[in-house]
């Protein structure tokens, strides 16, 4: 029997740990009870396991504010904890930006931003962070590392309560957002692109002419 996929369990496992390792470290430097400092300790924790700190949606400029707000003295304080925040940022600062689905990801944040909460001001990073998990094959939940379907309502209900309110058909968010990006857009709805690599993709879309827009 190949040993191929217990490998690739193990290296899932290891990662989901050392994420977890990293927001735990990030949340030392948090203000007592935010309601977005686990969220985005665990988008960066996830991001900064996998190597890579534009999977968290945060361009090099607004990463280094939500730091300073969320997390200030994370970055520059002597904890080996959180030697990959300073190894990658800075070479995460002289990157070059990533355009992909550059189209898709501007219809998301114009929708996300026509309903946001106005006395949030995180909300622009939670934005960010959605568009970009919305182009990877994962349900939206365990592609930003939260628990279950409950915590990405519970996001949205406090940065987009009145966009939230709208998914009479509970959809789930991955489909109910891209649903909605297109037709704010005025275009015929349409899958997010990370939809179709999904293992559930024929259970959200079991025929284009069968779904339609969110009403």
């Amino acid at each position: 029997m190949s040993a191929l996929p217990n490998a690739r369990s193990d290296t899932s496992s290891d990662c989901a740990a050392t994420a977890q390792r990293l927001a735990r470290a990030l949340l030392r430097y948090a203000p007592p009870g935010h309601p977005d400092a686990g969220f985005f300790a665990t988008v960066l924790g996830k991001s900064l396991a996998h190597g890579d700190l534009g999977r968290s949606g945060l361009p090099p400029e607004a990463l280094r504010g939500l730091l300073a707000q969320l997390f200030p003295g994370a970055p520059a304080a002597h904890d080996l904890a959180l030697a990959a925040l300073r190894e990658q940022g800075a070479a995460y600062a002289a990157r070059e930006p990533d355009d992909a689905q550059a189209e898709f990801t501007g219809m998301l944040r114009a929708l996300l931003e026509a309903w946001r909460a106005p006395e949030t001001d995180t909300t622009p990073w939670v934005t960010g962070v959605l568009a970009q998990a919305c182009l990877r094959p994962d349900h939206l939940w365990r592609d930003l590392g939260l628990s279950g379907r409950e915590d990405v309502t519970a996001l949205l209900a406090r940065h987009y309560p009145g966009l939230v309110a709208r998914n009479v058909r509970n959809l789930r968010w991955k489909q109910f957002l891209a649903y909605s990006a297109h037709e704010h857009a005025g275009l015929p709805p349409a899958a997010a692109p990370g939809c179709p690599d999904c293992e559930d993709y024929g259970f959200c879309y079991p025929s284009a002419a069968a779904d339609g827009p969110p009403q």
